[in-house]
């Protein structure tokens, strides 16, 4: 198998659920979120769950699915982790009505409002096509549009234009180490990101986990099938081919969501609600 020295951006789907949305890397997720609350070092040590990937139910036959790139738990608070190439309008509208949706949602039947367990939103993008978006870290909460007062501290949102960080600097002990671990994310090659995580010991952790993930089979012939389906729809001139590679990619990420769940001990009816997979096909991944 060939030694690959460029890696994929850790923006890519698949890279980035794989460093911080499963549960086996959960000390990666653990330090982002130290880092992006301030809270101490190791503060989170064995606090945080991984759901990863998270289907929202519908209630109704037509109603538009959303999905999360990384779901966690931490304590009473819900945390959503995204990744963007690109983000746009239409992702900022999305970004929002998934927030609202999640909290809207976390209550069981008979609870109280009141209880209603604060959810956050991290938004990691490589660049950005909102305007009024310019700064690195850009924060949003609901408002009273008179007063301008904040409603609630409960529901919050954040986005940070990784294509801006050249230009950010802080003389904060915790920030500067937040702004190395965004230039991981954002770095091109694994030279790049051993130069950033030098001194490290946890950024040099996570470059060998990126590095002996980008260069596993499973990836590699999983990124050949997508290549090969996206070539085939560009020489036909048609949607066929891709959709099928995204067809594949869906399936390869509810698999990958069904073994998480498992080793979480989920029931297998949740699972299948949260997957799509059969019976049959989770009882298989539980005896493999």
């Amino acid at each position: 198998m060939p030694n690959i020295s460029i890696l994929d951006n850790l923006h890519g789907d698949l890279m980035f659920k794989e460093i911080f949305g499963t549960q086996k890397n959960v000390r990666f997720t653990e330090y982002l979120l130290e880092l992006l609350k301030g809270y101490e070092r190791h503060s989170l040590n064995g606090k945080v769950t991984v759901l990863n990937e998270v289907f929202l139910e519908k209630t109704k036959l037509k109603d538009k699915g959303i999905t999360s790139d990384i779901l966690a738990k931490v304590g009473d608070e819900f945390i959503t982790l995204e990744m963007y190439t690109s983000f746009e309008e239409d992702d900022f509208t999305k970004s929002r009505v998934y927030l609202a949706r999640v909290y809207g949602t976390s209550l069981e039947i008979g609870e109280k409002y009141q209880t209603q367990p604060k959810v956050t939103q991290y938004n990691f993008c490589e660049s950005c096509q909102v305007s009024r978006i310019a700064e690195f870290e850009t924060d949003f909460l609901f408002m009273d549009k008179k007063t301008k007062e904040i409603l609630s501290e409960d529901v919050e949102g954040y986005i940070y234009r990784l294509d801006t960080i050249e230009n950010v600097a802080y003389d904060d002990n915790r920030k500067e180490k937040l702004l190395k671990l965004m230039k991981m994310i954002y770095a091109k090659s694994n030279e790049e990101r051993l130069e950033i995580a030098e001194g490290s010991e946890i950024l040099m952790n996570l470059a060998q986990v990126m590095k002996e993930f980008v260069n596993n089979e499973s990836v590699l012939k999983f990124k050949s099938l997508v290549g090969k389906h996206e070539e085939i729809a560009r020489r036909n001139g048609r949607r066929e081919g891709i959709q099928e590679g995204k067809r594949e990619e869906r399936i390869a990420r509810s698999i990958e969501i069904a073994k998480n769940l498992l080793n979480l001990n989920i029931d297998i009816s949740t699972i299948m609600k949260s997957t799509g997979l059969s019976r049959q096909e989770i009882l298989k991944l539980q005896e493999s």
